[in-house]
C-alpha cells in the first residue's frame, strides 16, 4: 500500500479528487444511492437543477459521476497507482451553491496500490474494481429507477474517458509516456473482456469507440455520440452538444 503525493493530489484536483470530508448534509456516501429509494430520493432533490424530468437528472447526474472514471484511470496511468474505488469507500462531496453542481470525490481511506514491474494482472483488478463493483453497479440503478437507457449512461462514462486519454496523448510534455499511455487507453476502451465491467459478453465501451471526422460547423474532429445524452432538456434555448447524433452529421475533410 502507498499514499498519493503532494503534487499527484494537486494535478487530481482537476478531476475532482477532493482532500474535503463531508462538505454539506447533501454530500452523501455512495453506498447509499445503490438502494433505490435513496437513489430516487436523490435525483429529485437534484432535479431542480437541471429544471428537466428525472431520466434527464439520472443522464446529468451520471455526466458528472463519470469523471471518477477520468479520475482513476488518470491516477492508473499516469502515477502507477491504484485508488481505493469500491464504493464503499466513497462519499460524493457536492455543494447546492454550485450553480454547476460539479460534485468532488472524497475517499475515506486514500491508500493505493502501487503497480508491479508486470502491471496487467493489477490493472484488470483496477478496471474490475472501478467498473463490475462501483460503476456499473450505478448505472444499472440509475437506469432503472430514473427509467433511462443503460446506454446512454455508459456512453456519458465513455466520452469522459476517451477525453482523458485522448488528451494526455495530445500533451508534448508527456510524450515519454505516449506509448504506456496509449496501450492503457486501447486496452480500457476496446480491448479489456467484457467480465471486468460486470455481466457483459463484450467490453461496453468499445461500441462507443469510432473514429473522429471532420465537422465544417466547428471546424474541428469530433467523434459523434451514438446516443443523446439529454443535455438539450436542460437548456432554455434547447441548445444540443457539438456532438450529438441529432444534429447534422460531420463530413470528412479532404
Amino acid at each position: 500500500m502507498g499514499k498519493l503525493t503532494f503534487d499527484e493530489i494537486k494535478v487530481l484536483s482537476k478531476f475532482r479528487y477532493s482532500e474535503a470530508k463531508r462538505a454539506t448534509d447533501s454530500s452523501i456516501d455512495m453506498e447509499e444511492l445503490l438502494k433505490p429509494e435513496k437513489l430516487q430520493l436523490f435525483l429529485k432533490n437534484i432535479q431542480p437543477k437541471f429544471n428537466a424530468p428525472l431520466y434527464v437528472a439520472g443522464s446529468m447526474f451520471i455526466k458528472r459521476y463519470a469523471f471518477l472514471a477520468a479520475l482513476a484511470l488518470y491516477t492508473m496511468t499516469m502515477f502507477d497507482k491504484a485508488l481505493k474505488v469500491d464504493i464503499k469507500n466513497l462519499v460524493l462531496i457536492t455543494d447546492d451553491e454550485d450553480p454547476l453542481w460539479l460534485p468532488g470525490f472524497y475517499f475515506k481511506s486514500n491508500e493505493v496500490t502501487i503497480a508491479p514491474q508486470e502491471r496487467k494482472k493489477w490493472r484488470d483488478e483496477m478496471l474490475t474494481l472501478l467498473f463490475k463493483e462501483n460503476i456499473t453497479r450505478l448505472l444499472q440503478v440509475v437506469s432503472t429507477e430514473a427509467k433511462i437507457s443503460k446506454w446512454i449512461l455508459w456512453e456519458n462514462v465513455a466520452i469522459y474517458i476517451f477525453w482523458m486519454y485522448e488528451t494526455l496523448l495530445n500533451e508534448k510534455q508527456h510524450e515519454d509516456k505516449h506509448e504506456k499511455i496509449k496501450e492503457d487507453f486501447i486496452y480500457c476502451v476496446k480491448e479489456a473482456k467484457g467480465e471486468l465491467f460486470g455481466d457483459f459478453n463484450r467490453n461496453p465501451l468499445k461500441k462507443f469507440f469510432g473514429p473522429k471526422t471532420y465537422s465544417d460547423q466547428y471546424d474541428d474532429y469530433i467523434r459523434k455520440r451514438k446516443t443523446c445524452c439529454l443535455f438539450y432538456l436542460t437548456d432554455d434555448e434547447g441548445k444540443k452538444c457539438r456532438t450529438c447524433p441529432n444534429v447534422s452529421e460531420c463530413t470528412i475533410k479532404k
